[in-house]
């Protein structure tokens, strides 16, 4: 699954009065799309978001023709893959000036431009302003699979390249324009032609993985009434959306998150000759999570090309639908059997249904959000995270396309290489391993691969003899249950159990106590609170030597628990007299 690339050119502006200057720019950014070519950024398709040319005249596009012709030479992308949408200045100014400024007047709501964009003879007559870009569109792409919507004003093609399905979205934001700073703020682009145009992206059995939408406008240059609710359309149904006209490039996030809509401000791809001119690559790529923007702008002085601003931005594909944490467990077991032990971990990370991965610390490793990542140096655990996390994105590809065996067999290689980092972390760690296997319960519970409601029960049921005092009860019941199938409900019996002892009177008691609170501090099972407990227990029968190591080893091991194991060393000082513990206990805490 390779990376998807593309070109963003806008605001070309072709007359005949400019050809030479124009040939002078856009040869050179021909050239410099060729040479990118060849050195290996190769364009899938090509977005040109309005005022190819100048006046809308018809002699302008037969211009367009000739630059079309060499952008194709030069990039190697072919027509029925350059898309158009119409700007301002692909308004032929000259016609229909009466039903313009009517129109204008006339529509001063969301329900009238509704009514308008139904069709019919005055709409049908001021879109004889857009006749020759139109010719020009349908002529020129001739073959070129766009879905018209239903109000004649946008479209959606559909794309497949390398296993992903694109959808592209045009829509006309020009159809209400003159040109020129009264434009501002009087633009439609009409609720309807968004609504109609998301619809044709979702419709059909297939959906696509990633939407791409383009206009000429803006939309804060929109009428108020109607940039918010075709803002959020544009927001919420789609992953990029392309745009130019103010000639002062910009690129943006909308909202949080890397699921978001990527909005791209074009500047002029010709002005003048003496101009800051420029054109864009967009470059989305699945396998590293990231969406990158690159700026080429053109030198004046030196008649050249060259890079200049640059964005990187992380991305993640809106789930048409998804697997569930069991069955990709499941899948990754049978896939490499190694993975077993920490397969639903694995499975809730990647699936969004937990959030520790894996961080890096001067002297060891914790678990945090895998945005801390971002702030971080590059590394090998960084690059493997990244990869490990890119999993996502293709298994949102090839849902319902590919089984989850095949699809771990061509991309399960990052899982492994994860696996195999956090399995040496952790077995070099034993508050790392601790704090994995409570997050591994925790997902098999998520899954019901345990009895949650038959242990919760059985806990219940303990909880209230203890904390009803009732030892006895609580010691028969505890001891019953040492025998039960289930891992979890043994070692609560244990605790429970260590616990009705440790309140016994005799000390045969409180020692086998001992025996069963050490037996869970040695066990993937152990909580602070045994560590705990279990110092307490050595400190009541004079083993105060073995409670404070205890205690020093409980800061060691569950570090954030250090304030609760200072406490009980505090006690055991005071009972001692031992001061040396607590300078050990404070160095212990320090690291």
């Amino acid at each position: 699954m390779r990376p998807i690339c593309w070109l963003h050119i806008s605001d070309i502006h072709l007359r005949s009065d400019k050809k030479w200057q124009q040939d002078v720019v856009l040869k050179a950014m021909c050239r410099t799309i060729e040479e990118q070519r060849k050195s290996g950024t190769v364009a899938d398709f090509i977005l040109v978001t309005g005022d190819i040319a100048f006046s809308g005249k018809s002699k302008e596009y037969e211009l367009a023709g000739s630059f079309f012709d060499d952008l194709q030479t030069a990039s190697g992308v072919p027509r029925e893959r350059i898309f158009c949408i119409a700007g301002n200045h692909d308004i032929d100014r000259c016609r229909q000036k009466m039903c313009f400024r009517g129109t204008r007047s006339e529509l001063k709501s969301a329900e009238e431009v509704d009514t308008f964009l139904e069709g019919g003879e005055n709409f049908n007559t001021l879109l004889q302003r857009q006749k020759n870009f139109r010719d020009f569109q349908q002529s020129y792409f001739e073959g070129q699979e766009r879905t018209q919507t239903t109000d004649g004003l946008g479209y959606v093609s559909r794309l497949e390249i390398s296993e992903i399905r694109l959808a592209i979205v045009g829509l006309d934001s020009a159809w209400l324009a003159e040109g020129g700073p009264d434009d501002h703020g009087k633009l439609l682009i009409g609720e309807r032609q968004a609504i109609n145009a998301i619809e044709l992206v979702q419709a059909g059995e297939v959906p696509p993985n990633i939407v791409v939408g383009m206009a000429h406008h803006p939309l804060h240059l929109l009428q108020d009434y109607d940039r918010q609710p075709v803002q959020n359309l544009i927001e919420d149904g789609l992953h990029f959306f392309h745009c130019g006209h103010l000639h002062v490039p910009e690129a943006h996030i909308t909202g949080a998150g890397a699921s978001k809509c990527l909005t791209m401000v074009a500047g002029a791809s010709f002005q003048t000759r003496h101009d800051s001119n420029a054109y864009y690559v967009v470059k989305l790529d699945l396998l590293h999570t990231t969406r990158e923007v690159r700026g080429f702008q053109y030198n004046p002085i030196k008649g050249t090309f060259s890079l200049g601003a640059f964005n990187d931005y992380q991305f993640e594909i809106t789930a048409t639908g998804t697997h569930d944490v069991g069955e990709l467990a499941k899948a990754m077991e049978s896939y490499c059997p190694s993975l077993a032990p920490r397969a639903h971990y694995l499975s809730a990370l990647i699936l969004g249904q937990k959030a520790e991965f894996l961080i890096p610390l001067p002297n060891g490793y914790t678990f945090g959000s895998a945005d801390v990542f971002t702030t971080l140096p590059d590394s090998e655990l960084k690059q493997k995270t990244t990869e490990f996390m890119a999993f996502k994105n293709i298994l949102d590809v090839l849902y319902a396309r590919e089984s989850l065996s095949d699809i771990l067999v061509r991309h399960g290689d990052s899982i492994r290489k994860y696996s195999e980092v956090l399995t040496v972390s952790c077995d070099n760690d034993s508050s790392l391993r601790v704090r994995l296997e409570n997050y591994i319960t925790d997902c098999r519970l998520l899954v019901g691969e345990i009895p949650q409601i038959a242990f919760s029960h059985t806990l219940d049921l303990l909880n209230e003899l203890a904390n009803a005092g009732e030892w006895v009860s609580l010691r028969e019941k505890a001891e019953r249950l040492l025998s039960f199938g289930d891992v979890m409900v043994v070692n609560e019996a244990k605790r429970m159990l260590a616990l009705a002892l440790a309140n016994s009177d005799e000390l045969q008691g409180k020692e086998r106590a001992i025996e069963h609170y050490q037996s869970l501090v040695e066990s993937d099972a152990v909580i602070f609170t045994d560590i705990g407990n279990l110092a307490t227990l050595l400190m009541d029968v004079g083993r105060t030597a073995d409670a404070s190591s205890t205690i020093l080893e409980g800061i060691k091991t569950l570090p954030e628990k250090s304030n609760y194991f200072s406490v009980i060393g505090q006690q055991i000082v005071e009972a001692t007299g031992n001061r040396d513990l607590r300078r050990q206990i404070e160095n212990a805490i320090r690291g």
